[in-house]
């Protein structure tokens, strides 16, 4: 298990380049790796691998890489926090449960779990508003385009296979970290929170948190206008995992 920083009881699940120096980032994506190694991804964009504009290559600090869907290497009752914005929904649903146990596990007693995802109810709501628009349209071009934009909200998969050169391709097949595997509304979320042990499960708006500094990690444009939920949960105070 990692020795943790006593400064560093904030974990940043699934952190991409906002990676505040406060909390302890963990990433365990492609450019998480690369940004523990800069002279790697200065070969690989002179070699044409990768792309020198991707918005992922700029991180602020070099993340803890690791795999969200193995253990996390953190001692029991080592944090206080854990956070996590637009991470579960590319976990398989088996994968999801387990990383919150996992998070329970490492949490602190009176240790606070907070979760942004996607709002699957304001997708739907939308589309069913995007939809009576086009029907009233009475427009044989648009019959589609409701469930069109719906489709590209969800991000089960895109509509073109994977692009670009042959390393690319076949690192998004291996990763297919990518895309989304499962969708929450604010109950569903609740209750697999709720089921993984934690209590005092509720729906919170955009920063307001009972852990400290939340704004260093949460982005408006991943919370509001319809663009996700917060969700915070506590483990209970009696001690163990």
């Amino acid at each position: 298990m990692m020795r943790l920083n006593p400064n560093l009881d904030r974990i940043n699940l699934g952190c991409g380049p906002n990676a505040p120096s406060g909390w302890l980032n963990i990433d365990g994506s492609w450019n998480a790796w690369l940004s523990n190694h800069s002279w790697i991804r200065r070969g690989l964009m002179v070699a044409g691998i990768i792309d020198k504009k991707n918005p992922g290559a700029e991180w602020k600090v070099c993340p803890l890489v690791h795999e969200l869907t193995k253990p996390l290497p953190l001692s029991d009752e080592s944090v206080f926090a854990v956070y996590a914005s637009h991470v579960l929904e590319h976990l398989y649903v088996a994968d999801a449960k387990r990383l919150l146990l996992e998070c329970r596990r490492v949490l602190k007693p009176g240790g606070v779990l907070r979760l942004v995802v996607p709002d699957l109810e304001f997708m739907a709501r939308d589309y069913l508003a995007q939809k009576e628009i086009t029907h009233k349209m009475n427009g044989t071009n648009n019959r589609g385009s409701a469930a069109d934009m719906f489709n590209n909200r969800l991000r089960f998969r895109s509509p073109q296979p994977p692009q670009g050169n042959l390393f690319f391709r076949l690192y998004s097949l291996w990763k297919d970290f990518h895309y989304h595997k499962w969708m929450y509304d604010a109950g569903s979320l609740i209750q697999y929170v709720e089921d993984a042990g934690f209590s005092g499960v509720h729906q919170r708006d955009y920063l307001q948190s009972e852990i400290p500094g939340i704004a260093e990690v949460e982005l408006a444009e991943r919370v509001l206008d319809g663009a996700g939920i917060c969700v915070e949960g506590k483990k209970s105070l009696k001690t163990g995992p």
